[in-house]
């Protein structure tokens, strides 16, 4: 029985009158191994004693085992022999339950409960009921005076402790092993199966120098520019200092658990964000890959600054706006995007004067070229990211959000499949019908680029589903994809050109121009924005003017750094009154909000930087996409920026990272968004089902 313990405690209690509790909390502390909590318990003018002092302080009949360190020793292991289950119901010991917070049991969420000692809160001083034998309550409650309830508290507060310190310290020794186990894993020798790195087996990267140059960080695509992103990693691992900051963006999609690639990351950014602020400036970070790599190294920067209050003595405690940063260290340090282009057509690093080649492209496939040119090639692009005197300028990000007064976006999205070809429908029921599935990654968020609805973006689907090995091939096949609609009947899940979309700026209708009740839209092809002066590698836009000012007149460029969109509308008669593939472009304050009723079974394509969804409503109502500026972010400008395509890069401001809105609360709507964008919500939110496709009348493929 537990009962002669607690026998004991009237001497404990008239010591700690004695003494106030001074040498009772420090034995009872110095009993449980904790110095530290023992001198803590002196400081009321005790001294310290042993555990046999402390049983001797409590009476000639009190025996250790039954004193209250004993006691305390006894909860400790029981506490310690807990183990910890799975989702699965398995128990899991050592690593396997690494990931899981030592956390006292619920009956003791509070330090100062007694409840884990079968303590009521009660004294024995109180009047009631007393139970009258173990039958009527099987588990008879203890009852403690006042001064033996605060001893009891006091020593579970300095066990609590030590038990969170330890609990700590073993995270902490644990999760540096899971990092070094992960950056061991970084430096594993790419397959002998890979053709010889063009770049030569003896190219190195450029020399960091920590006094000159600023603080770089890469996230590339491996599988970009035929392979020539994971040539670029193989030279990084042989290069000191790369070989710590460049990471394969897809493995680290990928490796998001405790300790992976992604803490790794995140260590290294937040280490170049202190090296850069040192020397006054900010990191600097390249994203390596097509025109939609970009997007993701931003969606990648994010999830690792999201905060995680279950991490939050790793460092991962929330700043008070959902990231580990603050809003002014975002805004002194957010890294400053550079963009290698390694895509088919490299809109987004054409535009900011980083070519529209990967480097060392020209050099490594020229009859007259050698690697060790392609090699120098590279060296000095890098060497232009790494240079401080390199300009930095503010850039536009416009992103997907719910319509005005909405907390969710009121449609959802889907992905075209089908065989691969010239044409990916599939027959059904005597009709050529196009074939869904189930969106993947990435959910749309982050618009860098342009955005568009109709020709390009069905483009884009059918591209994604003939994807080549090289941009040359890549090319052409958009061309053959985009020859292939223009000649084929219209399948049933899509309007006549852009029948039964609008799209309204502010308050205005844009689209479909000089129209009252928004007929007319069947006669177009495609509408949307630009942000940046390049779309498809070889189309860019100016403000609009007169068929004889579109020749002879210097006009306005679209511009990335304006705070505006440039939006645009065409037909297929366009390309000849243009002329040619300059658009005529409307700069417009508010972005857009495209709104589309055609029905049910019946949705539209859209893209966003070179990805393509279908947009459906699941019920056939109307439904509302809304495109705004919602960051500004700074960038990194090449050697090759021509002003006379994409303007004067200096807007007057100073360079910095900002969520943007006209209020507090749509800045921290678009907090909210991103956050809940790295943390996978907004894939439900957006990603239809399979259930919801057919429930709209979309064919989908077979599982």
């Amino acid at each position: 029985s537990s009962l002669p313990i607690f026998r004991q405690l009237p001497s404990l209690g008239r010591l700690a009158h004695k003494s106030r509790g001074a040498r009772a909390g420090a034995a009872a502390a110095r009993c449980m191994g904790n110095q530290a909590s023992a001198q803590e318990g002196a400081l009321t003018g005790g001294s310290g004693s042993s555990c046999s002092e402390f049983s001797k302080d409590l009476g000639s009949e009190a025996k250790p085992e039954t004193a209250l360190p004993s006691l305390l020793r006894e909860h400790e292991q029981n506490m310690h022999s807990r183990v910890d289950p799975g989702d699965d119901g398995v128990a899991k010991s050592g690593a396997e339950a690494s990931d899981n917070t030592h956390r006292l049991p619920a009956s003791s969420t509070a330090e100062t409960s007694l409840a884990d000692f079968g303590v009521e809160e009660r004294t024995e001083d109180e009047d009631g009921p007393q139970p009258e034998s173990h039958e009527e309550r099987p588990h008879l409650e203890k009852q403690l005076t006042h001064e033996q309830r605060d001893i009891l508290r006091d020593a579970k507060r300095r066990w609590t402790a030590k038990q969170q310190e330890s609990d700590r310290h073993r995270r902490s020794v644990e999760l540096q092993e899971l990092l070094a186990q992960t950056r061991a894993a970084l430096h594993t020798e790419p397959m002998p199966s890979l053709p010889a790195n063009r770049y030569g087996p003896d190219a190195r990267l450029p020399m960091f120098d920590a006094q000159r140059h600023v603080p770089v960080l890469a996230l590339i695509n491996p599988f970009s520019g035929a392979m020539a992103g994971s040539d670029i990693l193989a030279l990084a691992r042989k290069t000191p200092y790369y070989e710590h900051r460049f990471f394969n963006i897809i493995d680290v999609v990928k490796d998001q658990r405790r300790g992976g690639l992604l803490d790794v990351f995140r260590v290294e950014l937040c280490q170049a964000k202190e090296e850069a602020k040192a020397m006054g400036t900010r990191p600097r970070i390249i994203s390596g890959g097509g025109d939609g790599t970009a997007s993701f190294t931003l969606f990648m920067l994010f999830a690792a600054l999201r905060a995680d209050d279950t991490r939050a003595d790793e460092g991962l405690s929330d700043a008070g706006n959902g990231f580990i940063w603050t809003d002014e260290e975002l805004a002194e340090s957010f890294p400053a995007l550079a963009q290698m282009p390694l895509g088919s057509a490299n809109d987004f690093g054409h535009a900011l004067g980083w070519g529209n080649k990967y480097p060392g492209d020209v050099e490594s496939s020229s009859c007259f070229g050698s690697r060790l040119q392609a090699a120098e090639a590279l060296q000095a692009w890098l060497e232009a990211v790494l240079n401080p005197t390199t300009q930095l300028a503010n850039f536009d990000l416009f992103g997907i959000m719910p319509a005005d007064g909405a907390q969710a976006c009121d449609f959802k999205l889907c992905e075209l499949t089908g065989r691969r070809g010239r044409d990916p429908k599939v027959v059904v029921d005597g009709e050529k019908q196009l074939l869904m599935k189930e969106a993947g990654t990435p959910v749309p968020l982050f618009c860098c680029l342009y955005f568009s609805a109709g020709l390009a973006a069905y483009m884009v689907a059918r591209f994604q589903i003939n994807r080549r090995k090289t941009p040359l091939l890549n090319k052409l096949e958009y061309g053959r994809q985009g020859m292939g609609i223009l000649t084929e009947s219209v399948p049933q899940q899509l309007n006549t050109g852009l029948e039964g979309v609008q799209v309204r700026c502010g308050d205005e209708l844009y689209f479909p121009p000089r129209s009252e009740d928004g007929s007319g839209g069947e006669r177009y092809r495609e509408v949307g924005f630009l942000n940046i002066n390049w779309q498809a590698g070889m189309a860019n836009g100016s403000d609009r003017a007169p068929v004889c000012g579109r020749v002879c007149s210097t006009r306005e460029p679209a511009k990335f750094n304006d705070g505006k969109v440039d939006m645009y509308r065409l037909k297929l008669r366009s390309l000849v009154k243009n002329p040619g593939v300059k658009i005529q472009t409307d700069k417009k304050d508010d972005g857009m909000t495209m709104i589309f009723n055609g029905g049910l079974g019946k949705g539209v394509f859209f893209q966003w930087d070179g990805e393509a969804r279908f947009a459906f409503s699941p019920t056939g109502e109307p439904f509302h996409m809304k495109v705004r500026k919602i960051l500004n972010i700074p960038v990194v400008l090449g050697p090759k920026y021509d002003p006379r395509v994409t303007g004067d890069p200096d807007n007057g401001r100073e360079v910095r990272f900002t969520f943007v809105g006209a209020t507090p609360e749509e800045q921290a709507a678009v907090r909210e968004r991103i956050v809940r964008g790295v943390r996978n919500e907004l894939n439900k939110e957006l990603n239809a089902s399979r259930e919801e496709m057919l429930a709209a009348g979309l064919h989908c493929e077979e599982i």
